[in-house]
């Protein structure tokens, strides 16, 4: 299974008393993927919805069009763990945690600034976030959010404010 190292500072549930989870057929071939790691889906198999990791999405012009086209495709949130190495439970399918605005997902992410180097930072309760970028190469990142005033990039929002420190995690929903 995958060495899912930032999961032991994240918290996050399904929502209140509602599970808005569906699943999509496992990335073949296999990858590692985290609970909480960014999906999109991958139709390129006739008949099939393939789960695949943002970090994989192809780059488009710049970045800007690149998270446009990211939302457009965006599916979810992995509600599990599913790696490369073979495990005798490993499904077939892959759930997730559906794109729904207002169906209670909340999660803990790192915050990452407009290079997409971590940058803690503050913000107010309804700050927008969405999909940061690899500061190495053109790629978004499968677990990392950066502030956004964009609407039509906007993922996610903070349920509550920073406070007035810097802080270099949000809890945010589905935008």
């Amino acid at each position: 299974m995958p060495q899912c190292l930032d999961c032991m500072y994240q918290q996050g549930n399904f929502g209140n008393g509602v599970i808005d989870t569906e699943s999509m057929a496992a990335p073949s071939p296999a990858v590692d993927i985290c609970e909480g790691d960014f999906l999109v889906a991958d139709t390129s198999a006739t008949g099939v919805t393939e789960a695949k990791l943002l970090s994989a999405f192809t780059w488009t012009t710049d970045l800007a069009t690149t998270r446009t086209n990211a939302k457009a495709a965006f599916r979810g949130v992995s509600a599990q763990e599913y790696g490369t190495e073979e495990c005798i439970t490993q499904e077939d399918c892959l759930p997730f945690w559906r794109y729904n605005k207002g169906n209670g997902f909340r999660r803990s992410y790192l915050i990452a600034g407009a290079t997409g180097a971590l940058e803690p930072t503050t913000f107010q309760q309804g700050q927008l976030f969405t999909f940061a970028k690899n500061p190495s190469s053109n790629a978004l990142v499968n677990s990392k959010i950066v502030k956004t005033s964009d609407t039509s990039v906007a993922v996610f929002r903070a349920v509550s404010d920073s406070g007035p420190d810097n802080v270099s995690r949000a809890t945010v929903e589905f935008y």
